[in-house]
């Protein structure tokens, strides 16, 4: 009963309260930083930009969307040569960078040693 006298009786409990007060100061460190000014969304690229699998322009080509997927449908079933790469690849079967492709390069200087 003295609790409840004690308390604030139009804006809730000390509890209520405590919660305010780490919300009111939690929320400038979790809301999003303000973007850049005088900058617009990121432009799509230009139609007659070349397509990064066939080379062929954008205009060409096609887009599908699957189960949230999208998939890009080329006019064409010619590709683009694949980069001939020297070296390991990471676990997702792309050319390894960063430490990885250090640690190979050291590999094999002390084998050529």
């Amino acid at each position: 009963m003295a609790r409840d006298e004690a308390s604030r009786r139009n804006d809730g409990n000390a509890f209520t309260h405590f919660f305010d007060r780490v919300d009111r100061a939690l929320t400038p460190v979790f809301e999003s930083a303000p973007g850049p000014s005088g900058e617009g969304p990121p432009q799509p690229p230009a139609d007659d930009a070349p397509c990064p699998v066939c080379g062929h322009p954008m205009f060409e080509h096609g887009f599908a969307q699957h189960s949230g997927n999208v998939i890009l449908i080329c006019p064409t079933s010619e590709r683009l040569p694949e980069r001939d790469v020297e070296g390991p690849y990471n676990e997702l079967g792309m050319p390894a960078e960063g430490r990885r492709l250090e640690r190979y390069r050291d590999r094999q200087q002390r084998e050529e040693a």
